[in-house]
């Protein structure tokens, strides 16, 4: 029997941009669930009724079709939001077909897990609008909501410009707090749901700067309202409707944002986690232990694969072995689950790969026979003055010494996680440097893997990997930018640990950064 712990969050356009009209159907919209769900390792999936605007016939909020004049053509300010998904919504009305209703029963057919997401502070849209800059995309400037427009005093930051979390919502207004849950009444009034739950990073800033800790009480109540609105639900669906919440993968970046989660763990306010992130870089390291030990043995905690692994801001690469990488490093840890954001859009442009994903990263069984990626990365969701994390670019050179013990000497101290330690196949490490470092670096030092001597092997052993990946899949990257001169060891199966594995090295003190750091895990390599 296949097991089932993807998680896939079915966003707020995929389905109404990239579906043609003879989809705004009962048919059409069914199928949907039936391509995730059939002979997959799904196990829920997470259907976004909003943006700053209703995706569903709302009687409390305004809805992404509102104010299109049918007697004009398409080139009018609410058809430019996204002209196709305004079609397509307008399709769905005029059939009297409720997308979310029928997705849930839906996934109650299939056996799977139907929530409702909502996203608590979307900020699509927001500095277009107000800074309209050349080339700001003039549709998504539509997608802002009239409350938005007309109460620039609920904004967090509205004194300025510089990405549109300046002027996302400040829950410290009682009027913002209301807004919100009138939609979650409304939700939990209106369908029948296995679960709802709050998208706190779309877009994880609630609270003007400053006031964050004063904002986690105000937070905690709301929560607590809901939490009354999904009891009642229950009540009225005659099954039990479970609140989870999306948020950041670390507890002490959640309490400095404003989320009590201590709060919400000991009154029971939330039955589910997702660890993430607001941009959703791919982490390998996700904290469950010190999660679990919150959380105890009854809350579920999902953690989000990526298939983007980020060394430090801006250095992005891009493959799915990072998505399998992630996903096996997690489960390895105790995760419940793995949690898909963004890869619905596979349903339309790469059925093949999404096929993959949905019937592999759910099970370490499956994954341990596919090719996975472990960069080292860092959270990617800090709070505002906090520190990023990063362990990448390190200086080959160290300037001073001193007590840090993440780098007190000349030793350089990499920690790198693959889930569970494989038996078959090959396991390689790649380093990559930055220009002016010498392409004789791997011959200018010793470098063991947790204490052991380890070789340095060829480069087309690892081309024969990445060559694999890139007939594999429609776009794979290799390396950051940045990186000038890369180099590789091969790594004894026998040496390596479960989880965590150490890479220790004393390079030649010259100028240049060690700019990225990896395990590839191969399992049909053998040579």
């Amino acid at each position: 029997m296949m097991t089932k712990r993807i998680y896939l969050n079915e966003d707020d356009a995929h389905f109404y941009i990239d579906h043609p009209p003879e989809d705004m159907s009962p048919e059409g919209v069914d199928r949907l669930v039936d391509t995730y769900a059939l002979n997959t390792q799904v196990a829920g999936i997470m259907y976004c009724v909003n943006l700053q605007r209703a995706l569903f016939p709302s009687q409390v909020w305004e809805h992404f079709w509102d104010d299109v004049d049918p007697a004009l053509n398409d080139d009018q300010p609410a058809v430019r939001r996204r002209p196709v998904a305004v079609h397509n919504h307008l399709l769905l009305r005029e059939r009297g077909i409720d997308q979310f209703a029928r997705w849930l029963a839906r996934s109650r057919e299939h056996g799977i897990e139907g929530w409702l997401t909502m996203r608590m502070n979307d900020c699509h849209g927001l500095e277009e609008r107000e800074r309209r800059y050349p080339g700001a995309p003039e549709g998504v400037m539509e997608w802002t909501s009239t409350f938005w427009r007309d109460h620039p005093e609920y904004r967090r930051a509205p004194y300025r410009w510089e990405r549109s979390w300046e002027g996302a919502f400040d829950y410290g207004h009682r009027a913002v707090r209301d807004h919100h849950m009138a939609l979650i009444r409304e939700l939990c009034e209106r369908y029948d749901m296995f679960g709802l739950e709050l998208d706190w990073l779309r877009w994880g800033m609630h609270f003007a700067p400053g006031h964050e800790a004063a904002g986690r009480e105000l937070l905690t109540d709301f929560v607590r309202e809901v939490r009354e609105l999904t009891e009642a639900c229950a009540k009225r669906v005659g099954h039990p409707v479970r609140l989870g919440h999306r948020i950041p993968n670390h507890p002490e970046a959640c309490l400095t944002l404003g989320y009590d989660i201590l709060a919400w763990i000991r009154e029971g306010l939330a039955d589910q986690f997702v660890l993430s992130s607001h941009a959703g870089g791919a982490v390998f390291d996700y904290p469950l232990d010190v999660w679990r030990a919150l959380v105890g043995p009854d809350v579920k905690l999902l953690t989000h694969a990526s298939s983007v692994a980020n060394a430090y801001p801006g250095s992005a690469v891009n493959s799915y072995e990072f998505y399998f990488g992630s996903a096996s490093a997690a489960l390895q840890r105790g995760a419940d689950g793995i949690y898909l954001f963004n890869e619905c859009y596979r349903e339309g442009d790469d059925k093949v790969l999404l096929n993959k994903m949905l019937t592999t990263a759910g099970d370490p069984a499956t994954l341990e026979r596919v090719v996975r990626r472990y960069a080292v990365t860092y959270p990617a969701v800090c709070p505002p003055g906090s520190s990023e994390r990063t362990i990448l670019p390190m200086a080959l050179r160290r300037p001073t010494h001193g007590a840090n013990f993440a780098r007190m000497d000349e030793n350089i101290t990499l920690r790198i996680m693959i889930g569970a330690r494989p038996t078959t196949g090959r396991a390689v490490l790649r380093l990559g440097f930055s220009a002016g470092v010498p392409n004789s670096i791997r011959s200018a030092f010793t470098l063991r893997l947790n204490t052991h001597p380890v070789e340095p092997c060829d480069a087309p052993e690892w081309e024969r990997v990445s060559q694999r990946l890139a007939e594999r899949y429609q776009w794979v990257d290799d390396l950051p930018t940045t990186v000038a001169v890369a180099a590789c060891w091969a790594l004894p199966l026998a040496h390596l640990h479960d989880d965590v594995n150490v890479i220790e090295f004393v390079p030649p003190q010259i100028d240049g950064t060690l700019e990225w750091a990896e395990i590839v895990i191969d399992p049909q390599m053998t040579t």
